[in-house]
């Protein structure tokens, strides 16, 4: 047999279909090299009834042969099937028709599980969406989540961004020896420039490494014969993680991994570029010959980094049929960085928009909590006060719709009224500014849908008319059938409040596990107006189509549903080229032939925030407060991680039941404190206040804290006689990061979880994830986790009044020594 062509079935390009011919015979061999577990081909495997085999690397694929069938026309073609579905059409001169394939959801759900429950209809899916249905906006996206791996290599390698050689390392890429030799020189007199750093070991290697750069076209284009393998490592670090779902951690690290790029700073050290026909492979170097014809074209010419990001999202969205997007992005509310982004928009976007008819305008993004994992950064405590200064201006560029707030929702967003007052003071004089909060994206508050509207209305000066509104994502509140509930329905009504919903990133990012209680068909059934978003398409490995796709066939959405969704996505498109066009008379009727930098900078005056009316209770520095408790963990025992009690939100307690705690007695008396210790939240309630209250073993016990803790926190921690290790987070409902990072990642554990909202489901999630591989056990009375238990099948345990705890963990520990 030799070598034909290959296919992919995905996006991501993590299923693959490589096709080989013996005379006029075509075979088949579909493999998934990107997910380890194996999960992701057994079950594609299983539901369409396929055999497994191995490869001379013992990895598992599929294999086959391809019929061939002769049309009317005598026309040859080789149709490769899965169950009764077309999937591609092959031609004998290599032409390949793509008929279906497998979304970005469905992959993920295969990845997760040992036992994929969905059928093939929910698998596999026909490419292919009703013309008057198909919708043409992206309403709910992020800057740089839009442009898939593949375009970021291309981009990085035309502008021959500097790539740092920590990412080097850290993703294991191959260099020639003169490149090592070269860029272990560069480290060595980067190295002298932090002879007198504070820093030590691995956190001086990281600053050094960070610091000490490759150009990124040399390690592609002078390296061929590694080439092919270092694209598929880049390529993987810029999209989530594969093999299940992800968490808010994951994304910001992908976020690192896609800044090289997206921020991307040109090297000093340019190579020649030519030779791009010899790149391995096939979209990369379509890419990349495209871009360096734009270089030919006076309307690209000159295009900075940023400025052909801008023109490939178009390229990519006229692509899909998308022809309006609302992208949301932090530099907008950033001083100087927010007039020369919007310079290079007013330079290029008009060329944009003629070469592709697609409108790109911005939302400026606030941070609803300061970001954690850049070390590094130092956010000022008035950074909300400096963020409204910089809006009053930029909000009266027309490419400017509006504002956001971003960011994991792990705090009530009632805590942010008063900055909800200032930025309703923006909207008063423009009519047509949107005011974007994500809410409703995890269980953690339920109020936020409600409180995200209140923070609004409670801000309208007397006789102003509501501001234009959108929530996005708007998964979770209380049930719409209870009072709360119809309360916020009414609100939503009343304001004319549209909701975004973006369902691939929900179910990549640990926020969705039952598709069956989605609540988008009760929101438009109710005459809520709803719209789809991507949430930056390319993170999650989808695209406008896949996700219109995703709903109707997920969630068993009707024309009628869809048409409901249209219709309102239509009304914004138009009101929002009204709005272009309006803002664009007036902006430059304002300037009047001065500079836009002069103008905007006096427009960016001093804005005091008025102290919340809301009570919020004084917060203290944990490291400060607790430091005589602070102690390592152990490395001699085993961790016994217990969620039972500080992974709820402040308004839910953990009920503790009578069961649960014979459970608890059972699992303290069959373990030995000289071999296990426990960890637990900051809380010590519910079964961690049982614990505390009933260790007659003396078992060492850990909290994670938050950065920020109250005095009574304090005060209880300290009388409890816990051992402290303070988390980089300063909000509770973030600490699960830090058990990922101290524990999951670096070594074997148990989980034992009795109880938690999101909290504690992304706890379990990174516990499953984790390097250090975990044992876990789930209380299943507790509806939550036994929901995100249930989409880890084969790597969760059930234990209640008949699957005793402690026989649970028994027979775990006689599997895990049967394998070894």
């Amino acid at each position: 047999m030799t070598y034909f062509t290959c296919f992919f079935l995905d996006n991501e390009k993590d299923i693959i279909v490589s096709l080989y011919k013996d005379l006029d015979k075509m075979y088949y061999v579909l493999t998934t090299p990107n997910h380890s577990t194996g999960n992701l081909i057994r079950n594609l495997a299983a539901i369409c009834k396929l055999p497994l085999s191995q490869d001379d690397k013992g990895m598992l694929v599929i294999k086959g042969e391809i019929p061939c069938y002769v049309d009317g026309y005598n026309e040859e073609s080789y149709i490769f099937s899965l169950g009764d579905i077309e999937v591609a059409r092959i031609y004998p001169d290599g032409r390949i028709e793509m008929k279906a394939a497998i979304p970005a959801i469905s992959k993920t759900l295969m990845s997760q599980t040992k036992d994929y429950q969905l059928g093939l209809d929910k698998t596999v899916f026909k490419t292919f969406v009703r013309k008057d249905l198909k919708f043409s906006a992206d309403l709910h996206t992020h800057m740089n989540g839009n442009l898939s791996g593949d375009m970021l290599i291309a981009l990085g390698i035309c502008h021959q961004i500097r790539y740092p050689l920590y990412y080097v390392k850290k993703l294991d890429l191959k260099l020639t020896q003169e490149q090592w030799d070269k860029v272990n020189a560069q480290r060595a007199k980067v190295a002298r420039q932090f002879i007198t750093s504070p820093l030590t070991g691995k956190y001086l290697d990281r600053k050094i490494n960070d610091n000490t750069f490759i150009n990124f076209a040399d390690l592609i284009l002078n390296n061929l014969g590694n080439a092919e393998m270092n694209i598929v490592k880049i390529r993987g670090s810029l999209s989530v993680i594969k093999d299940g779902q992800a968490v808010f951690t994951n994304l910001e690290k992908v976020y690192l991994y896609r800044y090289v790029f997206c921020k991307g700073k040109e090297s000093d050290d340019k190579i020649d570029i030519n030779n791009a026909d010899l790149i391995p492979d096939e979209d990369v170097k379509k890419y990349l010959k495209q871009m360096l014809r734009d270089r030919e074209n006076p309307d690209y010419a000159q295009n900075t980094i940023f400025q052909d990001k801008l023109l490939w999202i178009a390229r990519y969205y006229k692509k899909q049929g998308v022809s309006y997007a609302e992208i949301s992005d932090t530099t907008l509310v950033k001083k100087y960085e927010s007039i020369e982004m919007l310079r290079q928009v007013h330079q290029v976007m008009p060329k944009i928009y003629q070469e592709t008819g697609v409108m790109i305008r911005f939302l400026a993004a606030m941070r609803r909590i300061p970001l954690t994992i850049v070390k590094d950064a130092v956010t000022p405590s008035d950074y909300l006060e400096q963020n409204l200064a910089v809006l009053r201006a930029t909000a009266l560029d027309p490419y400017v719709a509006g504002c956001d707030f971003v960011g994991e929702e792990i705090n009530d967003i009632i805590t942010l009224k008063p900055v909800f007052k200032e930025i309703v003071k923006i909207a008063a004089g423009d009519p047509y500014f949107v005011i974007r909060v994500h809410a409703g994206e995890n269980d953690s508050w339920k109020d936020n849908i409600a409180h995200s509207i209140e923070c609004v209305i409670d801000s309208l000066a007397p006789g102003q008319a509501m501001p234009r509104m959108r929530l996005g994502h708007g998964l979770y509140t209380y049930s719409l059938r209870s009072n709360k509930g119809k309360d916020v329905l009414k609100k939503l009504k009343d304001n004319n409040v549209v909701l975004e919903f973006q369902i691939t990133s929900n179910v990549r990012l640990n926020n969705l596990n039952s598709l069956e209680h989605h609540p988008l068909r009760q929101y438009l059934k109710q005459g809520i107006m709803c719209v789809q978003g991507s949430d930056g398409a390319a993170l999650y490995g989808t695209n406008s189509i896949d996700e219109e796709l995703s709903l109707e066939r997920m969630l068993g959405l009707s024309q009628n549903d869809l048409r409901l969704m249209k219709d309102t996505e239509t009304r914004i498109i138009e009101d929002s080229r009204k709005a272009y066009s309006d803002k664009k008379a007036a902006f430059y009727d304002m300037l009047k032939g001065r500079d836009m930098e002069e103008v905007l900078l006096e427009k960016m005056q001093t804005v005091r925030i008025s102290k919340s009316a809301h009570k919020t209770v004084p917060k203290f520095d944990a490291n400060r407060e607790l430091k005589e408790e602070i102690e390592e963990l152990a490395w001699d025992r085993l961790p016994v991680i217990l969620i039972g009690g500080s992974f709820n939100t402040e308004s839910r307690a953990t009920k503790v039941t009578n069961e649960g705690i014979r459970q608890l007695e059972k699992l303290m008396k069959f373990l030995d404190p000289e071999e296990v210790y426990f960890v637990i939240g900051h809380k010590l309630s519910g079964y961690e206040k049982y614990l505390l209250e009933h260790n007659k073993k003396k078992f060492t016990i850990y909290a994670v804290v938050p950065a920020a803790v109250s005095k009574k926190e304090v005060e209880k921690l300290k009388a409890s006689g816990v051992k402290i290790r303070v988390s980089t987070e300063t909000e509770g409902m973030g600490i699960y990061k830090s058990f990922n990072y101290e524990i999951f990642e670096r070594r074997p554990s148990l989980v034992v979880a009795f109880d938690g909202n999101s909290a504690a489901a992304n706890l379990i999630q990174e516990a499953r994830n984790g390097k250090g591989k975990s044992a876990i056990m789930v209380w299943s009375h507790s509806k939550t986790l036994w929901q995100k238990a249930r989409s880890l099948h084969g790597y969760v345990e059930f234990f209640d009044e008949n699957n005793d705890v402690v026989v649970k963990i028994k027979e775990l520990l006689a599997k895990q020594k049967g394998k070894s």
